[in-house]
């Protein structure tokens, strides 16, 4: 049984090679996420925290809750694709199934509105994280084409499994912003963030060692425009942006840093840190 039976059965009989259905998951998708959004916008300002934290910093919030979401569904079917699931790595060029399928216009679903968030902060706010838009354009980019080609999805359910660290993201920033980062709770849940980053580089090697195993049919029979975007953001993540996260994360767990608001500490009247004077 695949994974979207799981769900519900009807998704498994989805046409999903028609356009107009890929559409429809992808916006409706890009519309969940949107209310996840919201929906952590309205919960979290009955908070003290939330309510003074500066403009930028709430979309922050906001977006680390939507990451985090979007987190446990990919850890969910990285380990299905791992683990469970054996058709798609029968031929790891273009082998596809309905939990394949879901799993992409999902992830497309989730870049779009991750891309769309992330420019508009950068107009508003004026400052642009280099390494943050790269991954998030090129798996925007790189997820559509890969679905559109209806190739690698082997590759594209299986690398999922590397937003396994964005639930602990989420939660370090959060608790960061509450000001509680001298609590056992901060620190354990930086412990287990960092090793996510270990496992993430155990998890590329895995798809590198995949590549080697079956690398005839790779460059038989893969898509151009789907190898190119896949192994450019594979080496990009596996010799650049996970390397730099895992030692920026080690740091901030020795030394407890909002290193995306560099500028809290000269803030703290206007952000999460601020306490509630009588």
């Amino acid at each position: 049984m695949g994974l979207v039976e799981h769900l519900h059965p009807v998704l498994a009989e989805v046409d999903y090679r028609n356009g107009s259905t890929k559409i429809v998951f992808i916006l409706s998708s890009f519309m969940f996420f949107l209310g996840v959004a919201v929906g952590t916008s309205i919960f979290s300002s009955l908070t003290w925290t939330y309510r003074n934290l500066r403009a930028k910093e709430k979309l922050f919030w906001c977006l680390a809750v939507v990451r985090a979401v979007y987190g446990i569904f990919c850890t969910v079917a990285g380990i299905w694709a791992i683990f469970i699931d054996t058709e798609l790595e029968k031929d790891v060029a273009l082998g596809t199934s309905p939990s394949s399928y879901f799993c992409m216009t999902i992830t497309v679903g989730f870049f779009l509105f991750e891309c769309i968030a992330i420019l508009i902060s950068d107009i508003i706010y004026r400052k642009v994280s280099i390494l943050l838009n790269i991954h998030h354009w090129i798996s925007l980019l790189g997820f559509s084409t890969l679905m559109l080609t209806e190739g690698a999805h082997f590759f594209g359910t299986t690398g999922l499994i590397l937003e396994m660290s964005t639930p602990f993201s989420a939660i370090c920033w959060t608790v960061l912003k509450a000001g509680k980062a001298d609590t056992f709770f901060w620190k354990a849940n930086q412990f287990i963030l960092v090793h996510t980053f270990h496992l993430r580089s155990v998890v590329e090697c895995f798809l590198w060692y995949k590549t080697y195993q079956h690398w005839d049919r790779v460059w038989e029979a893969m898509p151009l425009p789907v190898f190119s975007f896949l192994y450019t953001q594979l080496v990009l993540v596996t010799f650049l942006m996970t390397p730099y996260w895992t030692y920026k994360k080690t740091q901030q767990m020795i030394t407890p840093v909002d290193w995306n608001f560099e500028d809290s500490e000269q803030n703290k009247g206007r952000n999460g840190s601020a306490k509630k004077v009588n």
